[in-house]
């Protein structure tokens, strides 16, 4: 997206604009990344988000939060995490009073790279966390979690690495082990709960799907692994997340070809191959419904992006 750092910058500034003595120190990479670190007496971020390829965390370390998500009204005590998950409806999100807070906006492929080796390991608390996508930390986790922000903001503003993106990467996924470390902390107290509410068969998709989309593409594969017909297992997906099995299997499917694609040793038939497609065209069909490109194009448009 041109132009992101301009109309980020705007969206958030704008929440400040009632204060004249709010602060914010912007730092960014290209269009692939962008961190705020943000101060001042009250502030309103207005509604109109940015595009749905990109993903919004919010670490508020002092102040008040109070938000709308689907309609319904929450209020957190800091230190606080909050991931603005896109299957959600978020409004009205506040700070009273004085606060201090990190906003991280990562572009999805971007942010997908970046956790491609840690998703599988994390697939057991996914469909928890998307129900409620807020994790609330004592005084040392959040500090921790914010010497890792303050590392990656300091490497944004010098820029000067020759592996400037891949270090962002792998200090993007070490901030997000951290939180994930906080959230499976908070899951081990309530674990017997969480089983009961929202079943292990969806938790057991989850799982498979990450670990196994590249080499299994059938839904009924699935449904067997789980013990449920192709049926149930939708329902219940579509009961905790909005999507069916296949719809979920084929944008996981997309986002990985996306990975790999972006991987310039990798020629599009090598990639046909790593994610078990009959041949290339069945690959690239597949790849421009669901992308509206062919991958090919996609290959050299960010090859000449990067």
């Amino acid at each position: 997206m041109d132009n992101f750092k301009e109309t980020a910058t705007t969206w958030l500034r704008n929440g400040q604009e009632a204060n004249e003595q709010g602060q914010m120190d912007i730092a960014t990479y290209g269009n692939s990344l962008l961190m705020a670190q943000v101060t001042g007496t009250d502030f309103r971020l207005h509604n109109d988000w940015p595009p749905p390829h990109w993903h919004v965390f919010l670490h508020v370390h002092e102040g008040e939060l109070r938000l709308t998500a689907n309609n319904e009204r929450l209020g957190f005590e800091t230190p606080v995490y909050v991931d603005f998950l896109s299957n959600a409806r978020w409004t009205n999100v506040t700070f009273v009073g004085r606060y201090r807070a990190c906003f991280v906006l990562v572009e999805q492929q971007f942010f997908m790279e970046s956790t491609q080796q840690m998703r599988s390991k994390i697939s057991e608390g996914m469909m928890r966390f998307a129900q409620s996508p807020f994790t609330p930390m004592d005084e040392s986790e959040s500090k921790r979690l914010q010497r890792l922000e303050e590392a990656m903001f300091d490497t944004l503003r010098d820029g000067r690495s020759m592996f400037l993106r891949e270090l962002l990467q792998t200090m993007a996924c070490a901030w997000q082990y951290e939180l994930w470390n906080i959230f499976f902390r908070r899951l081990q107290t309530s674990r017997t709960e969480i089983k009961s509410h929202w079943g292990d068969a969806a938790a057991q998709f989850f799982y498979l799907a990450h670990t196994h989309c590249r080499e299994r593409h059938e839904v009924g594969w699935y449904a067997r692994q789980v013990g449920l017909s192709s049926d149930a297992l939708s329902a219940v997906l579509k009961r905790f997340c909005g999507k069916s099995a296949n719809a979920i299997l084929t944008e996981l499917l997309a986002e990985e070809a996306k990975v790999c694609l972006r991987n310039p040793s990798l020629s599009v038939q090598e990639v046909a191959e790593m994610l078990h497609f009959a041949d290339q065209s069945a690959f690239g069909k597949f790849f421009k419904r669901q992308c509206s490109m062919s991958p090919m194009q996609y290959k050299k448009e960010t090859e000449q992006s990067g």
